[in-house]
């Protein structure tokens, strides 16, 4: 049963989706809801109609806690999982010769974000030919002045899984005061992700990518023993309080702000609750199945390569292909309806510097995709690869 997924309405659709890694489809119930709530704001005003929904808006806390396995109040619903990220690192006490370790899959505008902390130490850890996280390389890396690791869970130009449980644990014996952060963009909804099990000390995710949630939405995760050794950027009163003069007691969920979209945070409850009872071990399988397929049907196609390690495999699959420039393989799929994405440099600039490459298309599965839009595209591409 959970192989059909096709929308009721698939006669309807136009275009294929292969960019999930970008956005993905959001459910029409997703949508419906929505707008729904933005009627409600309507009739009633923004404020009564956010109390009315009060207990929708709370879901989003308990259908993300199960998912990843944590308390509610280590969540904070944020705009996107770059504000997320940059809110966090805006708000560890960072000092002159502190050091940030990040790989060379990092996200670039995690990367950007860095270049501005003047008088702290940005080290690249190194990735093995295999694509994996070397860790001959990150002992090196790290020391007793080590503030925070940051990996990228799955890479936004890079399908490749790493093992980010190993990674935190050994990173964690080196020094147990480092602060862990995975950017779990590209993972969430699209794995199985237990912060318990990883250990990881803070999570940023994306609503419009996996979870298949309304774009504009996202959240991070900060676990509860890391909050108190940290000072958000922004006060206000939704995640603090004035006890007395001078005196400020924190909130749980610490990084939110007063200000939020109540019409989203439903929209991302709804999908993440459509999601838990589809199970995501389910989910994860279906992905991964459908890029072993891609692959399988793509061997025989004349020079087109695939960059990933088979043995990582994700629904990330980036591509190239001889004497096509990646601008022209996109826009060739375009116009057959086949929805893709191209990875710049922009997206990762140590990725594609190492690689000695500039762009890749990418193409991204979710698990209402089907064999029989895979086969489309594949006869696409041999009908590409033929032309001169």
């Amino acid at each position: 049963m959970f192989l059909c997924f096709l929308f009721k309405n698939k006669k309807k659709l136009k275009y294929i989706n292969f960019n999930n890694a970008g956005a993905s489809k959001n459910p029409e119930f997703v949508i419906n809801r929505v707008k729904a709530y933005l009627d409600e704001e309507f009739l009633l005003g923004g404020y009564y109609a956010a109390e009315k929904n009060k207990k929708y808006i709370v879901n989003f806390y308990k259908n993300l806690s199960s998912l990843i396995n944590c308390h509610q109040s280590e969540i904070s619903f944020v705009p996107s999982s770059t504000y997320g990220w940059n809110f966090f690192f805006d708000s560890v006490n960072l000092e002159k010769g502190d050091n940030i370790i990040i790989f060379e899959n990092e996200y670039g505008n995690n990367f950007l974000s860095l270049l501005k902390k003047k008088n702290v130490e940005i080290r690249v850890s190194e990735l093995d030919e295999e694509g994996r996280i070397c860790f001959s390389n990150l002992k090196k890396n790290i020391d007793k002045k080590t503030k925070i690791i940051s990996v990228c869970h799955i890479a936004s130009q890079s399908g490749n899984i790493q093992n980010v449980e190993e990674i935190c644990k050994f990173s964690k014996k080196l020094n147990k005061e480092i602060i862990f952060i995975l950017d779990a963009c590209q993972s969430i909804g699209h794995i199985k992700i237990d912060v318990k099990r990883i250990k990881c000390d803070v999570m940023v995710g994306s609503g419009r990518k996996y979870l298949r949630g309304p774009r504009g939405t996202g959240f991070i995760y900060v676990k509860d023993s890391v909050k108190k050794n940290i000072q958000p950027s922004i006060f206000d009163s939704k995640s603090c309080v004035l006890k007395k003069m001078n005196t400020i007691l924190y909130k749980k969920n610490l990084f939110e702000t007063f200000e939020f979209s109540p019409a989203l945070i439903i929209g991302l409850s709804e999908s993440l609750s459509y999601l838990n009872k589809l199970g995501i071990k389910n989910i994860e399988k279906k992905i991964k199945n459908l890029s072993i397929y891609f692959r399988k049907k793509i061997k025989n196609i004349d020079n087109m390569k695939v960059y990933e390690n088979p043995l990582l495999i994700s629904g990330i699959n980036t591509i190239s292909m001889k004497k096509k420039s990646v601008e022209n393989i996109y826009k060739y799929l375009l116009k057959k309806n086949i929805l893709t994405s191209i990875s710049t440099s922009s997206t990762s600039y140590h990725h594609f510097k190492k690689m000695n490459l500039k762009k890749l298309l990418r193409i991204s599965f979710h698990y209402y995709n089907t064999r029989k839009e895979i086969d489309y595209l594949v006869d696409v591409l041999k009908d590409l690869a033929k032309s001169s």
